[in-house]
C-alpha cells in the first residue's frame, strides 16, 4: 500500500513514521530543499525531529515539481497549516483529483466559512475528503505513545481502505459520518485554549481553572449542538480529548499564545499569527457562524476582544466573569 502525506511539518513527519510502519511506500512531500535533502541523505527532518532516524520506505519530494507519484497513492493526507491549504490544493489539483484525502489541517476560512476539508473539495473538484482531528501532539505520536483521534469519512469503501492503513499500535480512533463536524472540534478547542491560557495567566487556583474549562467546554458543546449532524460528537475523541489536551497542557501552542497575551508578553504587530498558531483566523468565522445561528458564544467574544485589544485583557476578563 502507498500513501502520499503533504508537509513534512512536525505532524506530517510523525503521520508518515507511523503509517511507514504499515505502508510499503510513503511518499512525503516538503518544500524546504534543504529538508528534502536531509530526509532523503540522512533519513532525518533536522527541523522538528533531529533525534528520530526515518524509516528507509519514507521518500521526500518537492511540493511543487515532482508531483508524479501522487497519482498512484492509494490515500492522500493533507498535513498542512490552514493559511496554505488552498494553495498548495491549487497546486496539485491535477494530480489529487481522484484519490481519496484525508485532511489533518484544522481552520475555517472567512469569509467564506469553509473547512479545509471543503476548501479542497472546491479547489480540486474531489469529493473523496475526510477529515483527522483528536488529542495528538505530533512528538509523542513519533515517540510511540498510546494516542487517538476521530476520523471524519462518509464513504465506507474509502473507510475501510484507511482503517486498514491506520491498523497500527497504540493508535485508537473513533469514526463518524460527520466530517465537517470533527474539523469544527478541533477549531474551537484551538480558540478555548487560548482562553484558557489567558484566564490561567491571571490565576493560579485549580478550583478556578476547572471551572473555567467547563464553562468553555459548555459553550463548545452549544456550538456543535447547532452545526453537526452527529450528535455524540461531544463524547469523542475530537472533541473532549482534544479539548482537555490543549487546555491543559503548556505544551499546547495555543494555550501558550494565550498565555503570553495575559502576561503582556506578545506584540500582536509584530505576530504572524497563521504561520505559528493555528487557529487564530477561524475566530471571526467562528464568531460570524454563531452569529447566523443566534448562539450567544461570550469566551469567543472574549478571546477576539482580547486579540484586538491585549491592554484591555484583565477588564475584559472581569466583564467575562460577571456574566456567569
Amino acid at each position: 500500500m502507498k500513501v502520499s502525506v503533504i508537509g513534512a511539518g512536525s505532524f506530517g513527519t510523525s503521520i508518515a513514521q507511523v503509517i511507514s510502519t504499515k505502508c510499503s511506500k510513503v511518499n512525503l512531500f516538503a518544500r524546504n530543499k534543504d529538508v528534502i535533502n536531509c530526509i532523503n541523505k540522512n533519513r532525518i527532518n533536522k527541523n522538528y525531529f533531529p533525534s528520530v532516524v526515518l524509516n528507509k520506505n519514507i521518500d521526500c519530494f518537492d511540493l511543487f515539481s515532482d508531483q508524479s507519484t501522487l497519482l498512484d497513492s492509494e490515500f492522500i493526507v493533507f498535513a498542512l497549516p490552514s493559511g496554505v491549504t488552498r494553495e498548495v490544493a491549487g497546486v496539485l489539483k491535477t494530480n489529487i483529483k481522484d484519490v481519496p484525502i484525508l485532511s489533518t489541517s484544522k481552520g475555517i476560512e472567512f469569509p467564506s466559512l469553509l473547512t479545509m476539508s471543503e476548501v479542497i473539495k472546491e479547489v480540486t473538484g474531489n469529493s473523496r475528503v475526510y477529515s483527522f482531528s483528536g488529542p495528538t501532539f505530533s512528538d509523542e505520536i513519533i515517540n510511540g505513545a498510546f494516542t487517538s483521534a476521530t476520523i471524519g469519512i462518509d464513504n465506507k469503501k474509502d473507510s475501510i481502505t484507511l482503517k486498514e492503513i491506520l491498523n497500527l499500535p497504540n493508535l485508537i480512533f473513533d469514526y463518524t459520518n460527520d466530517v465537517s463536524g470533527v474539523e469544527l472540534c478541533g477549531v474551537l478547542k484551538n480558540i478555548y485554549s487560548i482562553a484558557a491560557g489567558i484566564f490561567d495567566s491571571f490565576s493560579n487556583s485549580n478550583n478556578e481553572h476547572h471551572a473555567f474549562l467547563n464553562l468553555c467546554y459548555k459553550e463548545m458543546n452549544s456550538i456543535l449542538n447547532e452545526y453537526t449532524e452527529d450528535k455524540e460528537l461531544i463524547l469523542r475523541f475530537c472533541a473532549f480529548g482534544d479539548f482537555s489536551l490543549t487546555t491543559n497542557s503548556d505544551k499546547s501552542r495555543n494555550r501558550t499564545l494565550g498565555l503570553m497575551i495575559g502576561k503582556g508578553m506578545l506584540n500582536l504587530n509584530e505576530f504572524n499569527p497563521s504561520i505559528i498558531f493555528e487557529g487564530l483566523k477561524s475566530i471571526n468565522a467562528i464568531q460570524k457562524k454563531c452569529e447566523n445561528k443566534n448562539i450567544k458564544v461570550p469566551i469567543v467574544r472574549f478571546v477576539k476582544e482580547s486579540l484586538d485589544d491585549i491592554e484591555g485583557v484583565k477588564l475584559n476578563l472581569s466583564k467575562l466573569l460577571k456574566e456567569y
